[in-house]
């Protein structure tokens, strides 16, 4: 495959229509981690809307402390959000975002994207994308926090880890054509725009959409996380963005985090990070 496009800043402003999120953008050749890097500038007072872009992390991070491979030609970015909301209400950025990613891949490339709760998505039953959310509160004000985005672009599945070729997928692999990252981006963080303020506007609109294309929601699941195993089904997310799963003694239980596997349903087991 030819060298993946480099990304630059003056090109993705120039595309870029947008009111706050990625007027002020940062493009770094590599870095550990954009999530990291963004939780360091939020913190030395960065405003709403900064995005971190590397092409490639020494130590991506995915959920629960695993790592993300960062191969050259995929996406890397991370967002900083500022938002008055109460403390509780933090885990609907992630919601937010994965709706985001989804439209967009829908939209631009006319693949059937799926969310799974609570951060990933999914292309023909396959991982595409992967959300990380981080966040600094105190007491019950948030300070600020840091959406983290991974999507699989230009890259060839053995180019991933060997332990994951069979359960991830990429756009290029999705739609037979090589994908222009530059315009992936401007999309996909006008699109973040647009959902996040639709999500501090109106949460019953964006949880909605995030409903239409989820892939979790009336499927029977094994949840981990804990220190616990349990089966239960998957019947739907309240308004703080937590999983709610029916008990086999009818007891309904709402999920904050945790490992999610499908029994049945588009995806019969659960995937790790790309």
């Amino acid at each position: 495959m030819d060298e993946p496009d480099i990304l630059r800043k003056s090109d993705v402003l120039q595309g870029l229509k947008t009111e706050v999120i990625g007027r002020e953008i940062h493009i770094l050749r590599v870095t550990s981690s954009t999530n990291t890097h963004a939780m360091e500038m939020a913190s030395d007072g960065s405003p709403e809307g900064t995005v971190v872009v590397a092409e490639t992390q020494t130590g991506g991070k995915g959920r629960l402390g695993r790592t993300w491979a960062s191969p050259k030609g995929n996406l890397y970015f991370s967002i900083i959000f500022r938002p008055n909301i109460p403390l509780r209400k933090a885990p609907l950025i992630t919601l937010m975002g994965a709706v985001a990613v989804a439209s967009t891949l829908k939209a631009v490339y006319n693949v059937q994207a799926t969310i799974k709760w609570p951060n990933d998505i999914f292309v023909s039953s396959k991982k595409i994308s992967g959300l990380l959310t981080e966040m600094s509160a105190e007491q019950d004000r948030i300070k600020h926090i840091v959406l983290g985005i991974g999507i699989n672009v230009n890259i060839t599945l053995n180019a991933l880890p060997a332990e994951v070729r069979t359960s991830a997928t990429t756009l290029v692999e999705e739609t037979g054509q090589k994908i222009n990252r530059k315009m992936l981006l401007c999309q996909l963080l006008m699109e973040l725009e647009r959902w996040y303020r639709i999500f501090l506007g109106d949460v019953d609109c964006m949880l909605r959409e995030w409903k239409a294309f989820n892939m979790t929601i009336g499927n029977r699941v094994t949840v981990q996380g804990m220190g616990e195993s349990f089966e239960g089904d998957a019947v739907g997310i309240d308004t703080e963005g937590r999983l709610l799963i029916k008990l086999a003694d009818g007891i309904l239980r709402p999920i904050a985090a945790g490992d999610v596997t499908l029994q049945r349903g588009q995806n019969s087991k659960s995937n790790p990070p790309i």
